[in-house]
């Protein structure tokens, strides 16, 4: 096989000579050629960084030269790209628009070609159209598409190939002397299984080559079969979906059976087809409850991945390899056969835990393995606390939970500390989608030496799997040279990663995490007047840890009950006749802007405390005997993030809201993103600021059109209107529920000016005056990004933002705090939590007032944990955040009550502070509804 898989090798110098021998263009001509080039390299380069804004200049560029020059394969890359871009944004709608395009711009190159050219099936234009539609139908699929997911498979030419007719191919005949570069044959499969995109040469280059026919017939069985077994991947995919197991299973044979032909299974491409293939058969014989079938696909998998040292396609396997000891497990009657085949499961999912952790350092192979694998590794964690939690229960004969003792509580810890790992693991995983770099105090020298050693990783994976091609390599690139280089590159990057872990303790808490056990968490978080309350949700069962000085645990419903449940409280909440968003159009509903009048005593009680109790009854009642009165710490999961938990009521029986029987009255509530994270904070030694300095930054500028966009404050390189973000577009886009427009200043910009907030910050400051405190107030321009970034923000122990903020539900990346977006000279206004991470605050309070959430397409709730993980690593232990737009008078009360309590000592709790004022207004009546007393939660640190 590896004889067969040279001789395909040799058949590309062949012709990539041909391609190479093309007359070379006048010098005039190529400029705009290489200025496309320079800029698409470029453009990926900053793509790869995260700096998407950067990317999307250069990659405008790239396609202005292209089309300038009549290079449609040119003009096809920088769709591609271009694509990928809007991908990474969650934009789908515009991503599937250029990845149209530059399907088109193939097809026309391929109009084009010369005689050779086409004879020789060279360079590559039919194919890489192909690789577009299988990029565009998993594109499609991930944003919820399926018929046109299905339309682009049905558009692959993807005849099936036959081995039988193949003759063969003398090498000796093909000249020699060149090393082959796989061009789109490596790079074919990126889109669809390896993040890569389809080949584009980065400009003419000249040379003379033969040997045309005998390379015609390997290297087109191999693309047809690339392409087929493509098609039939992406078939099989859209069946699983839709629920047709015999459909999906016949497709996923048909993508192995072609994956393991001979003349070209040594191929990388066909190993990965091969092992999605077997996986995803794998995942269908589990469907049918056929384990060991599924087991015996699953081992094999492994044992390839194994074979060819590619950790990104062993997790899966091992991953499958412990479903299916689960699911024999759960038909062993006998408890002590079924908690050992549960073992067993276990075992498994650590191995492919501490798999996903190797491949996931940074270097260029963790992107490769997040771009292939990232949809289904959040599940890893999620189904290995589940395990451990049945176990747990199964060990103590408790089916829907209780208190623990014995080896129940091992299994419970298990499962405690996989939860844990998931939770540091999920947000580091979606900011890496975007390449982010979290800097805050590393050393510069550093960084740089780690950035310029992923440039040149980079480099060199453009030039093995066929996306450019280098000037002193694009002759004869010596593939095996570059591949020992990185390998080597890869060590030194995990090197200097240890470095700044080792000069930076809160960089290593974040990128390499060491999640809390439960031992650790009973000795160094709780106290005996508090509990952890931490759930973990699942497709068929969800379970809730609560641990004090001993361990209970409880089994709940299924994730979509849990969900439902949530937002139909939340809906409850906030009335028909106040859901509107800030985030639209319509002004004069601001509930910011114009004060309210207070909700009639009986107006939606009824339905609000059936609903409360609803979610009481699941989430809080299993475990009433054991939290008691005790403070509960709350680490909420999916649409659990976006309720408080104060509003929860153990019954239904209240003549108007002041008289029901709230949780706040009983329990002090304070929520974490995870129990590591209160552990983490506890170790930092920054001393907090206990005097009484506050920042209020609020009522930024938003657009234009604004009357302050008028004067000379707005003067600036940005006078014409806001600079916007695709950060902003992407986090407007989850709130709204709906793409906002990528382009353009203030027209369409759906953002509200927030009127009340303005009175909010004077009062704010009038009271902070009147404790004797000092204020700095940020109005206006002054609200913007540049005085965040580069003031001295240490010196406060309290900071106040009154302006939106954006709790992305589906993309934590691009959650965020929106403030000018007029009159920049840096920055685009919109604060995100990736350039959260690298502020440098003391240890203030940080309050958000004004976020709105979106509870978006998966409910998971990073966009709460995002926000508040952010500024908890920049240095606040406590963070308030805003759950819905809030209204004037009641705000206004509510936070001038909760900071005359928190103001009036240095020692005093926020959460003490906060928890006063929000039953102060529930007894005062006139804003006894939880509409305006319980939209601020706090985070974080209650000591």
């Amino acid at each position: 096989m590896k004889r067969n898989f040279a001789i395909i090798t040799l058949c590309l110098a062949a012709l990539a000579l041909v391609w190479y021998s093309r007359p070379a263009a006048t010098a005039h001509a190529q400029q705009p050629i290489i200025e496309g080039a320079e800029a698409l390299k470029q453009g990926r380069a900053f793509l790869k960084r995260g700096q998407a804004d950067q990317a999307l200049a250069k990659l405008q560029a790239a396609l202005k030269s292209f089309t300038q020059a009549n290079k449609p394969k040119g003009v096809a890359g920088a769709n591609d790209a271009l694509g990928d871009l809007y991908l990474q944004q969650g934009q789908y709608k515009i991503a599937l628009d250029y990845y149209q395009k530059a399907y088109d711009s193939f097809v026309q190159a391929r109009s084009q070609q010369g005689a050779i050219e086409t004879a020789a099936g060279f360079p590559d234009n039919q194919y890489n159209a192909n690789l577009m539609l299988a990029k565009i139908g998993q594109a499609s699929l991930q944003a919820g598409d399926a018929s046109s997911s299905a339309a682009a498979y049905s558009r692959m030419d993807s005849t099936k190939p036959d081995p039988s007719k193949f003759t063969g191919i003398n090498p000796a005949n093909i000249v020699s002397g060149s090393k082959p570069s796989l061009g789109g044959l490596r790079g074919g499969l990126g889109g669809v299984l390896g993040g890569g995109r389809p080949s584009v040469p980065t400009a003419p280059v000249a040379g003379v080559g033969q040997a045309l026919g005998a390379a015609q017939g390997l290297v087109g069985f191999y693309r047809q079969t690339i392409i087929f077994s493509l098609r039939a991947l992406g078939a099989g995919r859209l069946d699983y979906r839709n629920g047709n197991l015999t459909g999906a299973q016949k497709n996923y044979a048909e993508a192995l059976a072609a994956a393991s032909v001979p003349l070209v299974s040594s191929s990388s491409q066909s190993r990965r087809i091969r092992a999605a293939s077997r996986t995803s058969l794998g995942d269908i014989f589990l469907q049918q409850n056929k384990p060991k079938d599924a087991a015996k696909l699953y081992q094999d998998a492994l044992n390839a991945a194994n074979s060819d040292k590619r950790l990104d396609l062993a997790w899966p396997a091992q991953r499958g390899l412990a479903r299916s000891l689960s699911l024999q497990a759960a038909a062993e009657k006998d408890v002590k056969k079924n908690l050992q085949r549960r073992d067993e499961a276990i075992a498994k999912y650590r191995e492919a835990i501490a798999t996903i952790e190797t491949i996931r350092a940074g270097s260029l192979r963790a992107d490769e393995a997040r771009t292939t694998f990232l949809a289904t590794t959040e599940s890893v964690f999620e189904e290995a606390a589940h395990v451990c939690a049945e176990s747990a229960l199964l060990a103590a004969n408790l089916p829907n939970g209780g208190p623990l003792t014995g080896p129940a509580v091992n299994y419970a810890a298990a499962g405690f500390q996989f939860s844990e790992q998931g939770r540091a693991r999920s947000l580091l995983d979606m900011l890496g989608e975007t390449g982010v770099n979290i800097t805050g105090d590393v050393p510069a020298d550093l960084l740089q030496r780690k950035q310029t050693n992923l440039a040149r990783q980079q480099e060199i994976a453009g030039v093995l799997t066929g996306l450019a091609l280098s000037e002193d390599e694009k002759n004869s690139p010596d593939t095996k040279k570059l591949e020992e280089e990185l390998e080597t590159l890869t060590t030194e990057f995990d090197a200097i990663e240890n470095q700044i872990r080792t000069s930076s303790p809160r960089y290593a808490s974040l990128t390499a995490p060491q999640p809390f056990t439960l031992g650790d968490v009973q000795q160094k978080v709780v106290d005996g007047n508090t509990a952890l309350l931490e759930y973990n949700l699942g497709a068929n069962a969800s379970y809730l840890w609560v641990v004090t000085d001993s361990v209970a645990l409880y089994k709940l419903p299924g994730r979509e009950a849990v969900n439902k449940q949530a937002q139909d409280l939340r809906a409850t909440i906030i009335p028909p006749r106040l859901q509107r968003r800030l985030v639209g159009i319509d002004v004069a509903m601001d509930t910011r802007g114009f004060g309210l009048q207070p909700l009639p005593a009986s107006e939606g009680v009824t339905n609000f405390a059936t609903a409360s109790n609803a979610l009481y009854q699941t989430a809080i009642a299993p475990a009433k005997a054991v939290i008691g009165e005790k403070r509960l710490v709350v680490v909420a999961a999916g649409g659990l993030n976006y309720v408080p938990f104060e509003t929860l009521v153990s019954s239904t029986q209240g003549a108007d809201y002041a008289s029901l029987p709230y949780l706040v009255n009983t329990n002090e509530v304070v929520y974490a993103p995870s129990a590591s994270v209160i552990g983490f904070m506890r170790q930092q030694n920054n001393a907090a600021a206990t005097g009484k300095n506050m920042l209020i930054v609020a009522d930024p500028v938003f657009y234009g059109g604004d009357a302050r966009a008028k004067g000379p404050a707005a003067t600036t390189s940005a006078a014409s209107g806001e600079a916007r973000g695709l950060g902003l577009v992407s986090a407007l886009s989850d709130v709204s529920g709906g793409e906002v427009a990528a382009a353009g200043n203030s027209a369409g910009l759906p953002l509200a000016r927030l009127l009340g907030t303005r009175a909010e910050a004077q009062q704010i400051t009038a009271l902070t005056k009147a404790s004797g405190g000092v204020a700095d107030t940020w109005l206006d321009f002054d609200a913007n990004e540049a005085n965040v970034n580069t003031r001295d923000l240490k010196k406060y122990r309290v900071i106040h933002f009154a302006t939106h903020g954006l709790l992305n539900a589906e993309r934590p990346q691009f959650t965020g705090v929106v403030l000018s977006l007029v009159g920049n000279k840096t920055g685009d206004g919109f604060l995100r939590a990736d350039e959260i991470f690298n502020l440098g605050l003391g240890r203030p309070l940080v309050m958000l007032s004004a976020c709105e959430t979106g509870l978006g397409r998966e409910k998971r709730g990073e966009g709460v944990i995002g926000l508040t993980r952010a500024f908890m690593y920049a240095g606040a232990p406590t963070v308030g955040v805003s759950l819905w737009s809030v209204a004037d008078n009641s705000t206004a009360l509510l936070m001038t009550d909760f900071y005359k309590k928190y103001l009036a000592a240095p020692n005093t709790s926020p959460t003490t502070a906060m928890r006063t004022a929000q039953r102060a207004m529930i007894t005062g009546k006139k804003y006894s509804a939880p509409f305006y007393w319980s939209p601020f939660v706090l985070n974080g640190e209650w000591r």
